[in-house]
């Protein structure tokens, strides 16, 4: 298992994000037959909602990190730029 900033990942896709279909946000894998997010695309507070309610089918996501592996979101205040945050993914039924 794969950690980067208190996120844990059960490990890396190597499928091509740019074949996917949707946006920004959101695209389809026509492979696994999910949805998968991309957390750079999102604030962080948006990324804490996706996490609090997963869909059904399991969480799939995406992201950009820093030199460092801090992952990087959406800024809040700057629309267009990209901020770190740090990232602690909110327990079960909080």
């Amino acid at each position: 298992m794969r950690r980067s900033r208190d996120l844990q990942l059960l490990f890396e896709c190597t499928e091509d994000w740019p074949s996917f279909e949707g946006d920004d946000h959101r695209r389809h894998c026509e492979r696994c037959d999910k949805h998968v997010s991309n957390l750079s695309a999102l604030t962080r507070s948006e990324a804490h909602a996706l996490f609090e309610r997963p869909p059904p089918e399991g969480l799939c996501v995406r992201y950009h990190h820093d030199g460092q592996g801090r992952i990087l979101f959406r800024s809040e205040r700057y629309p267009g730029r990209m901020a770190w945050k740090r990232f602690v993914v909110p327990p079960k039924g909080s």
